[in-house]
């Protein structure tokens, strides 16, 4: 009788650790403060492409899940808008680059919420997505290689949200390119944007 009263009780330890860290490990997505990051995917609206584009042009793409930000709700088909920094058309089979700055959220009521939107994976339409672990000091530094031949560089802490980039030919993305991002809320440093 003694070994099951200690065996329940190991048990009974075992499964309330298990139970408190289960709550200590709660997504991301849940809540968000001023320094957290929360992940999130988003659809390309439209053509992205090194050849036409020019700077100051809108890029938008749409959230494919609801993500909170400090007890702001953005649900799923809010509008991340943001614009082309600078961009480098490939000549003679240069490299191209494109940096943009997502900075706006807006939401299917028109309300905008302003974010500071790092960019941290392109992917064709149809990926399965997972993130990495996110951090105020995460960056990204992939050199243009894989199916799509893109590179990209960026840093949570920077001004701007990336930089594409491609050996060879033009950064082109499609309508539904998956873009992956860690979103926070906007800060007044993050307010200018600058290439990478």
């Amino acid at each position: 009788m003694k070994r099951l009263a200690k065996y329940l009780g190991i048990t009974a330890t075992a499964l309330a650790l298990t139970v408190f860290a289960g709550a200590e490990d709660t997504p991301r997505n849940s809540a968000a403060s001023s320094d957290q990051l929360v992940a999130a995917s988003a659809e390309l609206q439209h053509v992205l492409d090194a050849k036409t584009a020019k700077q100051g042009d809108t890029v938008t793409a749409k959230l494919s899940q609801t993500i909170h930000l400090n007890g702001t709700a953005l649900p799923k088909n809010t509008l991340l808008i943001g614009r082309v920094d600078s961009v480098q058309a490939s000549e003679n089979k240069s490299t191209s680059k494109v940096v943009l700055t997502f900075d706006q959220a807006k939401l299917t009521n028109g309300q905008q919420v302003a974010v500071k939107a790092t960019l941290i994976g392109v992917y064709p339409t149809g990926t399965l997505l997972t993130y990495p672990n996110l951090s105020p000091a995460m960056e990204i530094a992939q050199q243009p290689s894989g199916a799509h031949g893109l590179g990209l560089t960026s840093n949570a802490a920077a001004s701007n949200s990336g930089t594409l980039s491609a050996n060879g030919t033009n950064v082109r993305l499609s309508t539904g390119t998956e873009l992956q991002f860690a979103v926070s809320p906007a800060t007044a440093s993050a307010s200018t944007s600058t290439g990478n």
